[in-house]
């Protein structure tokens, strides 16, 4: 037997055994890392409208509209979705609101990170992860930290804020060693 064939088998070994304990663990996926998977659903109480405006197809709605994807969910007054016209794909939304409120599950536990803004766009980035601009009256709090700003940007992914546009104040919880 080849030191390749030893390998190969022992690597075809820990997959079935990976791909068994698979099924049987049940998933350590937060809610956080598996919302990026999850359809984007939204409803609203009012009117809405679409229209095409060069290569973006647009979709504004009214009255109480909620947006949702996995465990985030945004609420807020009136929202407008872009979408790709070629691939039908969704850009971005932006939520317009007095103020727009979002909470989402950080993980299992059920630690949630809360928000509030005047406006807040929802994207993914070029890396993929999911952004939320929260723009006026800027407010996040988790666990274990609060922030007020005028704008923040939030990589919901990861749980971190990239940028905060000043003045800012907030605070940061000291964690157990």
């Amino acid at each position: 037997a080849t030191y390749e064939g030893i390998m190969n088998r022992q690597l075809t070994s820990i997959l079935k055994l990976a791909a068994c304990l698979g099924f049987i663990l049940p998933p350590s996926i937060s809610g956080l890392e598996s919302d990026k998977d999850q359809q984007v659903l939204w409803s609203s109480d009012g009117d809405s409208t679409m229209t095409i405006q060069g290569n973006i197809r647009v979709l504004e709605m009214s009255a109480n509209v909620r947006v949702t994807q996995g465990t985030l969910e945004i609420l807020g007054d009136e929202a407008i979705f872009e979408y790709d016209a070629n691939s039908n794909e969704l850009t971005k939304v932006t939520v317009h609101g007095t103020p727009v409120r979002f909470q989402q599950q950080l993980d299992e536990d059920g630690a949630l990170v809360i928000g509030t803004s005047d406006t807040l766009l929802f994207y993914s980035d070029e890396l993929d992860e999911t952004i939320l601009e929260l723009v006026g009256n800027a407010n996040i709090e988790s666990p274990d930290s609060t922030m007020r700003c005028e704008a923040i940007i939030y990589i919901s992914d990861r749980d971190l804020i990239r940028e905060a546009a000043g003045p800012c104040q907030g605070m940061l919880s000291s964690q157990p060693n």
